[in-house]
């Protein structure tokens, strides 16, 4: 039996969308039939690698195709929310960048709008997905290390050096922190199964 085909939109098609359009294209079943961004060269680009048929320079036109099923927001760190918003608002699913938002405001907005549309949300943590963290989570959970107190971890890349957008304040959105620290946080928090804060601190180096 010939599997359905999912029709997508994309919200951002600059940064990292390239790299969800290229995973994309690589899976049977799966299809961005338009685009939409503030830049037209943006969608130009996204237009002529990936045959993304129709673009838009505003989302909300894009999210009234009724084809439309799930959007991938991939809008730059802190501007998340109001277009995942107008997707779930919309009727579509939404697969949103990490970090979720900027603001806890923010992100709970997002949540609520999922909740209230029956739609599923879901931000790009896939260090939950990879087998390393898959078999730490079994170890974990089988109690193989006993009550844990104390997590360390390190997050590292080397891509971008020595410029990068992540330097430049104009372009930095939330820092890399926030961009590539998320996914240390969240594997952390994921593996003690999400444990209620009693303190946070936060400092500059």
């Amino acid at each position: 039996m010939k599997m359905r085909t999912v029709k997508l939109g994309l919200i951002g098609a600059g940064g990292i969308s390239g790299a969800h359009c290229r995973t994309l294209a690589e899976i049977d079943g799966a299809e961005i039939i338009a685009a939409a961004d503030l830049v037209p060269a943006n969608l130009e680009r996204a237009q002529e690698q990936w045959d993304i048929k129709r673009t838009f320079t505003d989302y909300n036109e894009m999210l009234k195709m009724d084809e439309i099923e799930a959007v991938y927001v991939c809008t730059p760190t802190g501007v998340h929310a109001a277009p995942t918003v107008a997707a779930l608002n919309a009727g579509k699913h939404v697969f949103c960048e990490k970090p979720m938002e900027a603001t806890l405001d923010a992100a709970a907005s997002m949540w609520r709008a999922a909740k209230e549309n029956d739609k599923i949300l879901m931000v790009g943590l896939k260090l939950r997905y990879s087998p390393q963290v898959i078999k730490a989570k079994e170890i974990v959970d089988a109690g193989t290390l006993g009550d844990i107190y104390y997590v360390e971890t390190v997050a590292d890349r080397r891509r971008g050096n020595p410029g990068g957008s992540f330097i430049r304040k104009a372009t930095a959105g939330l820092g890399a922190s926030a961009d590539i620290g998320v996914y240390a946080l969240d594997t952390a928090l994921y593996l003690m199964g999400h444990p209620k804060p009693v303190a946070v601190s936060w400092y500059y180096l």
